[in-house]
């Protein structure tokens, strides 16, 4: 064929042309939720396993993706919902064009999709979902989006998959510790003050906070903790002053916690190594 060296000379073009307009607009962060593109995800691509206090869509707009479960078995999907603290390693994929909506664990949409999970920690997108949210993806995975373009197409897919405000409400014992550990940095928490401050001893907290929230309280305190440094290195404060800031004693116990919500060292967002854009006002 005389024009196979034109055509894969102008497929090579295109591919270039897409992996320059992503590594300009790969990752999204705000209001503890991101939004991110890729084309490919190979094995071991992440500098870190992540298993953060998150519940993630994963979506491919070209070929299927492969994910191994915690039985070691692998199969292929277009679309998927992984639980909390499903490691994202477990997917690979090739010229896939993913895109990953991510809500945090203190956020109304990780809620709505926890209670559309049914207990499962990761589930298919059924044939109706894939046709809703699969081309919606397509059209907008080369394009550069604003903040409130990407707030609309995170809220467009995530609430394909699960109804708005159809969580119930949490007992109100474990919203005030919630609460508390928003306002104080980690190391002026503990398990008894929290305890103290609702009425209930140590094991019966520990006991209602995994009822309600699907998580042990000790690893909601440093996820939550980690996810407050995430403006304050995007605003340039330095490692140091962030770690202190947020409550972690020991620089290499924030730099594991850090990477396991955002799958690489802090550097990677203060350096924007992840190629970061944030919703928020980073001056």
């Amino acid at each position: 064929d005389l024009h196979y060296p034109l055509r894969r000379q102008r497929q090579m073009c295109i591919r270039d042309r897409e992996r320059s307009v992503m590594e300009k607009h790969r990752i999204h962060f705000w209001d503890r939720c991101f939004f991110r593109r890729d084309i490919s995800f190979p094995e071991n691509s992440m500098s870190s396993s992540i298993r953060r206090l998150s519940i993630a869509v994963v979506i491919a707009a070209n070929e299927p993706f492969l994910f191994r479960d915690d039985k070691n078995r692998e199969e292929s999907f277009q679309g998927i919902i992984l639980g909390p603290t499903v490691n994202d390693a477990s997917i690979r994929a090739i010229d896939s064009h993913i895109t990953t909506f991510d809500a945090f664990i203190t956020t109304p949409t990780y809620r709505d999709l926890l209670h559309a999970q049914d207990g499962r920690s990761s589930r298919p997108l059924t044939v109706a979902e894939l046709r809703s949210t699969q081309q919606i993806c397509r059209e907008n995975f080369n394009k550069t989006l604003n903040q409130a373009e990407i707030s609309r197409l995170f809220d467009s897919v995530m609430y394909t998959l699960c109804d708005k405000n159809s969580a119930r409400a949490l007992d109100p014992r474990i919203s005030k510790v919630c609460a508390l550990v928003e306002k104080h940095p980690a190391n002026e928490i503990t398990i008894k003050s929290l305890a103290d401050h609702v009425h209930l001893s140590d094991s019966r907290l520990r006991a209602l906070f995994k009822q309600e929230m699907q998580c042990t309280l000790s690893l909601y305190i440093r996820n939550v903790s980690a996810w407050k440094t995430v403006p304050m290195l995007a605003r340039g404060m330095n490692f140091t002053e962030a770690a202190q800031e947020a409550g972690f004693h020991d620089l290499s116990h924030y730099h594991r916690a850090v990477s396991e919500i955002t799958g690489g060292p802090p550097s990677n967002i203060k350096d924007k190594k992840f190629s970061v854009s944030f919703g928020f006002d980073p001056n």
